[in-house]
């Protein structure tokens, strides 16, 4: 009887060590929501109500502006190899080397209710999971869409696959996208645009 539950309990274990999580930075997050509060209440915004100030385009540049400056003072402190910054609209290129991982966030909130999350292999045949999450201002992270590139042998020969998904919901919430390589010994060469 023993013999029969080892197994299960290894298979159990080993899916809950491989399932991808929203929450890989939640001191960046949390250091994050501070100071666009911070910010948006020196603009003179009521914080029950961000979502609207991020509609005043002159209050979502300046914002954008002090994020950007924010977020080159922390990024040091925050990890060795810490987040990179997601900007909205721009791709942001990377490789993920054997079983490493990778983050992207927004530095500020989105001020559209949807967009598009476009994902491009460029090289590579290492299997790589990637999530999807927004996080609110209080820290509460949703996951929103989850994906695969090479989980099988036909796509590990197919180097140009794409990924691209609308996400709505969001405004005032930040953005983060987690890649995790799974393949040992293999590389995954991706770039990434939200907008």
């Amino acid at each position: 009887m023993r013999f029969l539950f080892t197994p299960l309990l290894l298979f159990f274990c080993f899916g809950l060590a491989h399932t991808q999580s929203c929450k890989s930075a939640p001191s960046v997050v949390s250091d994050l929501n501070r100071e666009i509060s911070r910010v948006l209440k020196a603009k003179g915004c009521n914080p029950n109500n961000y979502p609207q100030c991020l509609s005043n385009p002159a209050t979502y540049l300046y914002l954008t502006d002090q994020m950007v400056k924010f977020w080159n003072r922390k990024s040091s402190s925050w990890a060795t190899i810490g987040p990179r910054r997601l900007n909205f609209g721009k791709w942001e290129q990377g490789r993920l080397v054997s079983s490493g991982g990778r983050m992207y966030i927004s530095s500020t909130p989105s001020k559209s209710k949807s967009l598009t999350i476009e994902i491009k292999e460029l090289d590579g045949k290492g299997k790589t999971s990637y999530v999807i999450c927004k996080v609110n201002r209080d820290g509460v992270y949703t996951k929103l869409k989850t994906g695969w590139f090479n989980e099988v042998n036909s796509q590990k020969s197919n180097k140009r696959e794409t990924r691209s998904h609308t996400i709505s919901g969001i405004k005032g919430h930040l953005i983060s996208i987690h890649f995790d390589g799974k393949s040992v010994g293999n590389t995954f060469q991706y770039k990434v645009k939200a907008g």
